[in-house]
């Protein structure tokens, strides 16, 4: 019954990308303040994003592109021990912004991120 209501009603089920931004983990065998630099250096030199807001004592970063209703990118750095840092880097669009499923620019920092310096 539920069904015919909603096909008549034109109800469609959600699509699986609603409420999900694209994002990837990194861990670094790095400590955490050699980690944090190393991010907000990568936010310019591999993105070339201007850095918007960094807060070394809560592990974020975050970053733009400097266009209205462009993708901003947020890091956030965690220690997991004195030797290890994660960092978790996360694209995020303005509200009007279709769902992505993936972000190059979130690709391309985490990559950059697992390479050696």
């Amino acid at each position: 019954m539920f069904a015919s209501l909603k096909r008549w009603l034109g109800i469609e089920p959600l699509k699986p990308l609603v409420g999900f931004r694209p994002h990837r983990t990194v861990e670094m065998a790095t400590p955490y303040d050699a980690a944090y630099d190393r991010v907000y250096a990568a936010m310019d030199a591999v993105l070339g994003a201007n850095v918007r807001d960094a807060d070394r004592a809560t592990g974020v970063i975050d970053a733009d592109f400097g266009t209205i209703g462009s993708e901003r990118i947020r890091s956030t750095i965690e220690r997991v021990d004195d030797a290890t840092t994660r960092v978790h880097v996360e694209a995020r669009y303005a509200a009007s912004a279709a769902p992505q499923e993936r972000s190059r620019a979130v690709d391309a920092l985490a990559d950059a991120l697992t390479t050696t310096p």
